[in-house]
C-alpha cells in the first residue's frame, strides 16, 4: 500500500493513453469502436505485438470499416419510371490497438504507444471522415438517375468513395506517416 501513490500517476496515464480522443470523431454519430490487445515492455515489442494483431486485410496497424447500403422507390406510369425516395446508410467500425498494461512499459516505449495511438485515431479519423462526408453522395446522383441507371449510379458512386479512401492511404502512407517510424 505504501508504493499506491507511485502507480496512481501511471494508472491515470493508462487510462488517457487507452481513450478515444472523440473530437476526431465529432459530428460523426453511431461510429463502433473494437479493439485489439497488445502488450509490450518497449517500443519495439509494442509495435512488434500491434503488426501480428493487427486486423488481417489492411496494411497498416488500425482499420475503418464503412458500407454505405442504399435504397430507393421506383414509380412506372405507362412507359415511364422515375426514382422516389434515394436513401442511404452509413455504418462504421473503427478498429484500434489497445495496450493491456503499462507495468513494466520503458518510459520510451510509453511515448512511443501514446503517439502511435494518437496517429492511428487521426488517421482512421480522415477514413471515418471520408465516409461520413460522402454519405450523401448517391441521393443526390440518384436524382437525375432512371431506373435504368440507378443500380450503376450506385456503384459508381461506392467506387468513386473507396478511390478517395484508396488515394487517401496513398498520400497518408496507410498511416505509417502520421505515426512514429519503427
Amino acid at each position: 500500500m505504501k508504493w499506491m501513490w507511485l502507480l496512481a500517476p501511471a494508472l491515470l496515464l493508462a487510462g488517457r493513453a487507452q481513450a478515444v480522443d472523440w473530437a476526431l470523431f465529432e459530428g460523426m454519430p453511431g461510429i463502433r469502436f473494437q479493439y485489439y490487445e497488445v502488450e509490450g515492455r518497449t517500443a519495439r515489442e509494442i509495435y512488434d505485438a500491434m503488426r501480428a494483431r493487427a486486423p488481417r486485410g489492411t496494411e497498416g496497424l488500425a482499420q475503418t470499416i464503412w458500407q454505405i447500403d442504399v435504397d430507393w422507390h421506383e414509380q412506372t406510369r405507362g412507359s415511364t419510371c422515375r426514382v422516389l425516395d434515394p436513401r442511404t446508410k452509413l455504418s462504421m467500425t473503427v478498429i484500434l490497438p489497445r495496450l493491456r498494461q503499462v507495468e513494466g512499459m520503458t518510459p520510451e516505449a510509453f511515448r512511443y504507444w501514446r503517439a502511435t495511438r494518437r496517429g492511428l485515431e487521426i488517421h482512421e479519423a480522415g477514413h471515418a471522415r471520408i465516409a461520413w462526408d460522402h454519405r450523401d453522395d448517391f441521393n443526390r446522383a440518384a436524382q437525375e438517375a432512371s431506373c435504368k441507371s440507378i443500380t450503376q449510379v450506385a456503384k459508381v458512386t461506392q467506387e468513386r468513395i473507396e478511390a478517395l479512401q484508396q488515394e487517401y492511404d496513398r498520400v497518408t502512407d496507410h498511416g505509417r506517416n502520421q505515426t512514429p517510424a519503427y
